[in-house]
């Protein structure tokens, strides 16, 4: 019986010390990523993807594009007529000026204004692809993801795509609303303003 117990015993510290080994090498590795992770900036947080819906949302905005640029040249055309009233003020109202006109009026022109969203959502973010956000961030937010970030939370608080639309002549007058980056952007914001 001793021995019996005896080879049971060294299995079992033979067991221990591999595991103790292994031990090492995983926090070895931890260090390694904790070390690299660190390197990485932390500028971005948590997103929630807990309702995005996968396949739908990146499908749907990829067909849009394509007839869009057709379109798009025509309609900033026939927006110009209302451009040429504001250069005969003076320069300081340029600014207020996208804010002041009816964003009804001005928007009826684009194609997001009249194309389908797709599938309703019920927070911006949810509707707009890891690709698009990307896409996002790095032009119409110049490379800003808190300005991205509090931007899509101010727009999921309002409760219509007039004050959406209202909201980003306001704070971005240096959009071009007939482009298909600010395209693929509002038809992410109709997908819960309608």
């Amino acid at each position: 019986m001793e021995n019996n117990e005896r080879d049971f015993l060294q299995e079992a510290q033979k067991e221990i010390a591999f595991l103790k080994e292994r031990i090492a090498a995983l926090e070895e590795k931890l260090a390694a990523w904790e070390v690299h992770a660190a390197e990485v900036p932390q500028e971005a947080p948590e997103v929630d993807f807990s309702d995005v819906e996968l396949g739908v949302t990146d499908a749907l905005p990829e067909p849009a594009p394509t007839p869009e640029p057709v379109v798009e040249e025509p309609l900033l055309v026939s927006e110009e007529p209302e451009e040429p009233r504001q250069p005969e003020e003076p320069k300081a109202p340029e600014q207020p000026a996208p804010a002041a006109v009816a964003p009804s009026a001005s928007i009826s022109g684009y194609a997001w204004s009249k194309d389908n969203p797709g599938i309703l959502v019920k927070n911006i973010r949810s509707g707009i692809s890891l690709l698009d956000r990307a896409l996002f961030i790095g032009t119409l937010f110049k490379e800003d993801f808190n300005l991205y970030d509090s931007t899509i939370a101010d727009l999921n608080n309002l409760n219509t795509l007039d004050e959406a639309v209202a909201y980003i002549q306001e704070h971005f007058p240096e959009w071009e609303m007939g482009t298909d980056v600010v395209y693929r952007f509002m038809m992410a914001v109709r997908k819960k303003l309608g």
